[in-house]
């Protein structure tokens, strides 16, 4: 059979080929494509809850203080490294805040805090080690994602909790499928929604 070729004629595999791509297109709505596009996810409500998580003068070097964020059933903890940080907060920059998940198989890390090595870990599960001074990367084992880091900021002298970079582990998204964490307030308008390393 002869192929007419010209703007008027398609063939089946042309047709076919643009009714797919026109459902996976019609499949994501304008806001998922701007959040692809630019790595930075948005919410109806405006964004991350703020909470304040801990003051700076109560923290002590290398001893962890537990908290959950953005929802109760998030756990994370808080720490002075005692070392500057990758958005590390505080006069000497060294204070941060991670998701106690691993981020390869969700185990908990909580109570694996390595002061000596600035590190969360080993993960119980596969031994996953992440290093706190650089935004959570793993640096053994399993896990190919850095920790998300809770996004702080200090408030004279209240630090506060206002944005998760990177995924929880065991969640679609970091502000689905749960209650907001308790004490939590709405984010300030205009204020950063999510931060991607």
């Amino acid at each position: 059979m002869e192929e007419r070729k010209g703007p008027l004629c398609m063939t089946r595999r042309s047709a076919l080929a643009t009714v797919a791509g026109g459902a996976m297109v019609a499949s994501f709505t304008a806001g998922d494509i701007v959040e692809a596009a630019s790595g930075e996810a948005r919410l109806e409500d405006g964004g991350y809850p703020e909470l304040k998580v801990a003051k700076v003068a109560s923290l002590t070097e290398g001893e962890p203080v537990a908290f959950a964020y953005p929802l109760k059933q998030q756990p994370n903890m808080i720490v002075k490294l005692g070392d500057e940080a990758l958005h590390g907060v505080g006069p000497d920059r060294d204070i941060v805040a991670f998701s106690v998940l691993c981020t390869h198989m969700g185990g908990s890390l909580r109570g694996r805090y390595r002061h000596d090595l600035k590190a969360m870990g080993p993960c119980p599960f596969h031994f996953s080690t992440f290093d706190l001074r650089k935004g959570g990367i793993p640096v053994h084992a399993s896990a190919t994602q850095n920790l998300p880091q809770i996004r702080l900021r200090v408030d004279g002298d209240d630090i506060v909790a206002f944005g998760v970079t990177g995924l929880i582990y065991g969640f679609r998204s970091n502000l689905s499928d749960g209650e907001i964490a308790e004490g939590a307030t709405p984010g300030r308008p205009g204020a950063p929604v999510i931060m991607r390393g």
